[in-house]
């Protein structure tokens, strides 16, 4: 029977047989009935007999022993330990009679008797009552119940206080008990032995309380885990997309490869018969032209004239005796060729799988695999991976220092002799090296002194080359259509704005070209813009350079809501005259290219002037700066070059000058720089779009003066998307071109 059953039915077990009350003071027969003292006592004294009593229950008569005296009876704790508990069960329904005070209350609280709240001050007041347990009724739960069922106030055997804790016995006694069963045995004072063992309990206590904080701590680490179990597995499933997406573009990029092949045999091959084609019609027009001529001749020549000497028929003879031209034009003069599938490549990509997974490396054990490039491109960075991983699968971030990378310069090129290694912070490394030239070069990688698995790399340098992917828009006012488009940005979304300088307006696009919204109209009111040039993202809203009304308003949000503005006419440092080119520096600062005032200003975004770069007379016509690493770079559309300041705007270097070779200029425009560290500037009048190193090195060029796609007519802004392609401002073609 649980606690809570036997507590509903105490009551039953708490009323006497005799007077059918509750008992009182209850007394234990040798037949182990218990009845009040008080109801012993009448029976005794209706009986007439002193020294024996007849059990009212089981009708056997015992000797009363100490002279008939009932007190000497043995009392029955565990009846009184339910009498304890009784009233706790009551206190809802009819209240628990103080002890102190004998009122009824149903708030009373236990400790060896029960106390209502007036009374409670008194107790704890009392010295010897400071080590009592005192909790309200209603908050005793089972186990409080429990302890009241099992506590030993008493002793058993001599019905004394329980005062002492007999340390060999390790049980609670009387004083009677501490002189006669265990005397001799080493005891201490009942208080001292339970302070002791709560001080135990408080301990044990502190400890579990730890571990449960620990065990807190290590579950919030495993969801930490989790967490990161998840990102590393979509890290891992990015890696694996990224490697299949690769794998496919190269696959494609092979595929195109042999389309245009197969399109130039074709183009070839038609041509051949084309002019086969036109050279038998012509022999076929002369063969006709002899027919007839033949036909008149025998039909109005008499016997004389058709044997007079004819040059004619001495011709027409002379062939009847060559042997026919028959071309075999079912098989000779068609495709010579057929597509013969690469079996080997094809089982290799069913039989392989795409990568295998890795343990990561102890620190102390490192072990190292490196990724080389067979080709790469002049200009642009060569790159190696090189992994370190620890088998215990910790990350290992800080071993810059292990990593040492030797080129070696086989064949006499100019390879750089610093190679930059780049931590990716995943437990590998890249490690990229430049080429100025065609050729062939190797780098040898360490770790920890150990060469790289598959080190060295060798590396065959290609000339950069630019390819015309896609372009969208034409001439028109239509949605998604032109008139002489000026500026370009994109965002972190690579979503594309784009500045319609004519058509007085700024138009957002995807990234695939798709037109998102137009907004502005021509005009010098708030959200109004006339020949809007230069344009911007900072914050997901557009910056732009309201050249008409040389003013810049930072105006728009990706809804096209108007925000703010700043700039008026004028030669003052917070007023501008014709701004063109806009960009946002390091700080989040609008850099204005004031063409007028032929001079570059930087503003707060709340449009207060802040500097300039440059002297008064540092440019002719500035179009354009931007801030990249520590410099900022000025396109002169008058002086026909790019200018170099550092942070603080004093001048660096410039290069370029007027001309159309490489380097050279002929009006440049707006800049920008690509993923890879390269300048772009737009040689607007040449045409075309020039790539440099930061020093002004050329790298490459692309583009050039006429209207099929992948020329120019006009170049004026670029945009580097977030996969590297780069697009175009075609601004007198009236589109937006995309290359990579």
């Amino acid at each position: 029977m649980d606690i809570k059953t036997f507590l509903d039915n105490i009551y039953e077990h708490l009323c006497c047989p005799v007077c059918t009350n509750r008992f009182t003071n209850p007394k234990l027969l040798p037949c182990l009935h218990s009845f009040c003292l008080h109801c012993l006592q009448r029976i005794q004294a209706t009986s007439g007999i002193r020294d024996t009593i007849l059990c009212p229950e089981c009708r056997r008569n015992f000797a009363i022993p100490g002279n008939g005296d009932l007190n000497t009876l043995p009392t029955n704790f565990r009846l009184n330990s339910l009498l304890d508990a009784l009233p706790v069960t009551e206190c809802k329904t009819r209240g628990v009679k103080c002890g102190n005070c004998d009122k009824r209350r149903q708030e009373s609280f236990t400790c060896c008797s029960f106390w209502c709240d007036d009374c409670l001050p008194f107790h704890n007041g009392i010295k010897t009552n400071k080590e009592h347990h005192v909790l309200a009724l209603k908050d005793f739960r089972d186990e409080d119940f429990e302890n009241i069922l099992k506590q030993p106030p008493f002793c058993a055997k001599h019905e004394e206080k329980l005062k002492f804790f007999c340390q060999v016995c390790k049980t609670t006694i009387c004083y009677s008990c501490a002189v006669t069963d265990h005397d001799g045995h080493a005891k201490i004072v009942l208080e001292d032995a339970a302070q002791e063992r709560k001080l135990r309990i408080f301990r044990a206590v502190e400890v579990k309380k730890r571990k449960a904080q620990n065990k807190v701590t290590r579950i919030a680490k495993l969801g930490e885990n989790c967490i990161q179990v998840q990102e590393e597995a979509a890290r891992i499933k990015s890696d694996i997309q990224q490697f299949t997406d690769n794998l496919i573009a190269a696959i494609e990029a092979k595929k195109n490869d042999i389309f245009d092949e197969v399109e130039m045999k074709a183009k070839l091959r038609l041509e051949f018969l084309g002019e086969k084609r036109q050279e038998i019609q012509e022999e076929m027009k002369r063969d006709q032209t002899a027919i007839k001529k033949s036909d008149m001749i025998l039909k109005r020549s008499t016997s004389a004239q058709i044997m007079q000497p004819n040059d004619f028929l001495d011709e027409l003879f002379r062939e009847e005796g060559k042997k026919e031209d028959t071309d075999d034009l079912d098989g000779e003069h068609v495709m010579d060729f057929v597509f013969e599938t690469n079996k080997e490549l094809f089982d290799d990509v069913h039989a392989k799988k795409l990568g295998f997974f890795k343990r990561k490396t102890n620190p102390k054990e490192w072990t190292v695999e490196g990724k080389g490039i067979s080709e790469g491109t002049v200009g642009l960075k060569a790159e190696i991976v090189v992994k370190t991983r620890n088998i215990l699968g910790e990350q290992v971030y800080d071993q810059n220092n292990h990593v040492t990378v030797e080129i070696i310069n086989h064949e006499g090129h100019d390879c750089s002799t610093k190679p930059q290694i780049h931590d990716n912070k995943d437990g590998s490394y890249k490690i990229s090296y430049f080429a100025k030239k065609s050729g062939t070069c190797q780098a040898s990688v360490k770790v920890n002194g150990q060469h790289v698995r598959g080190s060295p790399f060798k590396t065959e340098f290609k000339p950069r080359l630019f390819k015309v992917v896609s372009s969208f828009g034409k001439r028109g006012s239509a949605d998604g259509m032109f008139n002489r488009p000026w500026g370009i940005a994109v965002n972190d979304k690579d979503e594309i704005a784009v500045t319609d300088r004519d058509n007085h307006r700024i138009q957002t696009f995807k990234s695939d070209g798709t037109h998102l919204r137009s907004f502005c109209k021509e005009g010098n009111q708030q959200g109004q813009v006339k020949q809007p040039s230069g344009i911007a993202f900072y914050n997901n809203n557009i910056i732009v350079s309201d050249a008409g009304n040389h003013r810049v308003q930072i105006i728009f949000d990706d809804k096209g809501h108007y925000l703010d503005q700043f700039g008026e006419k004028g030669k003052l440092n917070h007023q501008l005259d014709y701004p063109l080119g806009l960009s946002i520096d390091s700080d989040g600062n609008i850099i204005v290219a004031d063409y007028r005032n032929k001079s570059i200003k930087i503003f707060s975004l709340d449009g207060r002037f802040l500097r300039r770069i440059g002297e008064e007379s540092s440019f002719i016509n500035p179009i354009h700066c931007i801030q990249y690493d520590n410099y900022f770079f000025v396109s002169d559309y008058g002086g026909h070059c790019i200018n170099v300041f550092d942070k603080q705007g004093k001048f660096v270097s410039k290069f370029g000058k007027r001309g159309d070779g490489d380097g050279e200029f002929y009006k440049p425009f707006c800049l920008s720089v690509d993923r890879v560290g390269h300048l772009l500037v737009c040689d607007s009048f040449n045409h075309r779009v020039q790539v440099f190193k930061l020093n002004g090195e050329f790298v490459a060029k692309f583009g050039a003066s006429d209207e099929e796609e992948g020329k120019f007519n006009k170049p004026i802004s670029t945009a580097i998307l977030s996969d590297g392609r780069i697009i175009v401002t075609d601004f007198d073609n009236h589109q937006v071109q995309v290359f990579e």
